[in-house]
């Protein structure tokens, strides 16, 4: 019996399982079936339209003066006068008198020069008094024209060459004179002041240092790359290339125009850069439309207006793809991949040069999953609604 069961049982259980799939089978719903579902992603585009665009570059740069000179003595002297428009930050115009050294040495000095040219003069004019009477007296003895030591032709030389030496001496002691009195050498502001008045100062002496502020100057760093997107060579340029400055000031943004004049005469080996010089001109006093006066050592950023491109296309830069491709949308709604030519870069933006046409929709946001020809869903930017 032990046996029978052995080999019938799990026969028997094996047939009810087939019996009941049958019946499940048989009696369960059927399934229905569905058309497979394509996926289409939902795209933002932007329609390409060519246009006339501007390089600009951004630099950054610090505030310098056109100008900066030292206020040096030239002779050695006490102070006797220190202008008020020397102390630090004060202004003066080209001509205004700073220092005054004590002049009295030097005034003596001229009267004596005075003396001795007048002095050289009488000497001069009784050699040139003796000569004639010498050649007089030579010429009534009938024996030819008077040589050279009857002439008192050296006498006379010597006496020429001490009047002009006395000359000179009064030359030096004027110029000696002036330079006790130092007068600014343009319109300026004072930097640095390092004297008072009964200080003795000698010749090389550094009493002041002031700087023009007709013009400032920015230097401002510049890719060798980005040279010809500026129309700008090593050389310099022959057309100032106009740059607007920027900074903040408080809860404002200020500006300022300037333009760039020229450029260093080498490239920093280092960094590949090359330094232009811009210049702003009269900002160091502030204008009556509000645009603050600016100081030396302020930084500001700078954008730099490059060559006009003409049937270029503005895009952002998140659009162009590594190895400069971007993606289209057709006529029938696929998108695509296409390669084109980047004229300029900016942080935000770039300008393509060829590779698209007007008209076509540049897909602008961002397409995870790419296959060539691959449907998508347009999304009107300013509606929201699906095209």
């Amino acid at each position: 019996m032990k046996y029978l069961l052995r080999f019938v049982l799990p026969i028997l259980i094996l047939a009810v399982g087939l019996l009941g799939r049958s019946y499940l089978i048989a009696t369960g719903p059927e399934t229905q079936t569905q058309d497979p579902v394509a996926y289409a992603p939902l795209v933002e585009v932007m329609k390409l339209q060519a246009e006339t665009a501007r390089m600009q570059i951004t630099a950054y740069g610090e505030v310098r003066p056109r100008a900066t000179t030292a206020v040096v003595a030239e002779v050695a002297a006490r102070v006797v006068e220190v202008s008020p428009k020397l102390y630090r930050g004060s202004f003066f115009k080209k001509g205004d008198v700073l220092v005054r050294l004590d002049d009295r040495d030097f005034r003596n000095a001229v009267a004596m020069a005075k003396a001795e040219v007048s002095k050289a003069d009488a000497a001069l004019l009784l050699e040139q008094a003796e000569a004639r009477v010498a050649i007089a007296d030579w010429e009534q003895l009938g024996e030819g024209p008077a040589p050279s030591l009857v002439a008192r032709k050296p006498q006379l030389a010597a006496a020429e060459a001490a009047r002009d030496a006395a000359l000179a001496n009064l030359a030096i002691a004027n110029t000696n004179l002036s330079r006790t009195v130092m007068s600014a050498p343009f319109d300026g502001r004072s930097l640095q002041r390092n004297i008072e008045v009964g200080a003795w100062v000698a010749p090389g002496a550094a009493l002041a240092s002031i700087y023009a502020v007709d013009a400032a100057e920015v230097t401002l760093p510049i890719a060798a790359s980005q040279l010809d997107n500026l129309g700008l060579e090593v050389a310099g340029s022959a057309t100032p290339i106009k740059v607007i400055f920027e900074t903040q000031i408080g809860n404002r943004t200020a500006h300022w125009n300037g333009h760039i004049k020229r450029t260093e005469a080498s490239i920093d080996p280092g960094t590949r850069m090359i330094t232009a010089i811009a210049q702003i001109d009269a900002p160091f006093e502030g204008s009556d439309d509000g645009t603050p006066a600016l100081a030396p050592g302020m930084f500001l950023r700078a954008t730099i207006e490059g060559r006009e491109l003409t049937g270029v296309y503005r895009v952002p830069r998140s659009a162009v793809l590594d190895g400069d491709v971007v993606r289209v949308v057709d006529n029938a709604s696929q998108a695509q991949q296409q390669q084109v030519k980047v004229l300029y870069r900016s942080a935000t933006e770039c300008l393509i040069g060829s590779g698209l046409q007007s008209g076509q929709r540049l897909v602008i946001s961002t397409l995870p999953l790419f296959v060539p020809g691959m449907d998508v869903v347009v999304m009107n930017k300013e509606t929201g609604a699906k095209q």
